[in-house]
């Protein structure tokens, strides 16, 4: 069955879970290999950037460059925003690589319940170029509304627009609770309709048919997709959130100072390695296993599903 009930989410979620703990090792193993490969390849990007101009326009004129945006009242934040976006841009593309070589992993897991530490390069290498574009293009869709706004707002109210759309101008500086709401519908949503493109290129699509793909799929089966995504997000939004009241707990003195931020950091521990080893395998697993789902004949999906039929989707 392809649509989904709240039944079939925890169902799917146990199983995400179960198969992040089972693989809970190799999983550790490629994080911190697709780290240190990602860390040396953005070295690498640097010095093919910055090296070439430091031989053309020399290093004290370089220095000179970058010291001149502070100066610059006529820059503008928003123009400041999109330059530093774009500039990024070549060093978020190994880390999305990195991702999508997990998924990698993930399809390993859901097809045979276990998987390699040796997997993830493989999948590194060989999905290197297609795992890059689709994760600059999830990028930019899902940034690129969010950086035209502002300099739509930049342009008709100037970069005040900043200070009265997102910050608040109480005392305690809140952020402003309908733009923040706003900014977390759209990632919400937006991540969710492409939560398909990193299994749909790992299945040998290119990045631009995976984009399409997934965008029909999260519509097309909306419960079953967004409601397993929707599912991580609350897991995920349970396991940070207590970490942003840090804010309140500088706001603390004396020992009420101490005692939140040793409860805090009690709690910050167990919740970052439960996000970085069991949630974020869990992830790929889930949304890959939701993939081959919702991809596969209806009749297949029938024996998948059934408790009797093969493992490889779960069903155990």
């Amino acid at each position: 069955m392809k649509n989904a009930s709240f039944s079939t989410i925890i169902e799917d979620l146990k199983i995400s879970f179960r198969f992040a703990y089972k693989n809970a090792i190799s999983y550790l193993l490629a994080l911190f290999g697709v780290v240190i490969v990602s860390g040396l390849l953005i070295v690498v990007v640097a010095a093919t950037i910055f090296i070439p101009m430091i031989f053309i326009i020399g290093i004290d004129n370089l220095t000179t460059f970058f010291e001149s945006f502070s100066g610059l009242e006529n820059t503008g934040l928003s123009n400041l925003a999109v330059g530093s976006i774009m500039f990024a841009l070549p060093f978020i593309a190994p880390f999305m690589v990195a991702i999508g070589a997990l998924f990698g992993m993930g399809r390993e897991v859901v097809e045979s319940e276990g998987t390699s530490v040796g997997g993830v390069f493989t999948w590194y290498k060989k999905k290197f170029l297609s795992l890059a574009g689709g994760g600059l293009l999830l990028f930019l869709i899902v940034v690129g509304p969010l950086i035209l706004l502002l300099i739509l707002g930049a342009a008709l109210y100037g970069d005040q627009f900043l200070t009265i759309a997102v910050i608040s101008s109480g005392p305690a500086n809140f952020a402003n609770p309908i733009a923040i709401s706003l900014l977390l519908i759209w990632v919400a949503v937006s991540t969710g309709l492409l939560s398909m493109l990193f299994p749909s290129m790992i299945d040998g699509y290119s990045a631009l048919e995976s984009i399409k793909r997934s965008v029909k799929l999260s519509i097309r089966y909306f419960d079953r997709v967004f409601g397993i995504w929707m599912a991580f997000l609350v897991i995920f939004a349970i396991l940070t959130v207590p970490m942003f009241l840090i804010s309140f707990v500088f706001a603390l003195t004396g020992p009420a100072l101490w005692v939140a931020a040793g409860l805090l950091t009690i709690y910050a521990i167990p919740a970052m390695i439960i996000l970085v080893f069991f949630y974020l395998p869990a992830v790929t697993i889930g949304l890959t296993r939701t993939y081959m789902i919702v991809t596969a004949d209806d009749e297949y999906v029938e024996n998948l599903e059934d408790e009797s039929g093969p493992s490889f989707i779960g069903g155990v």
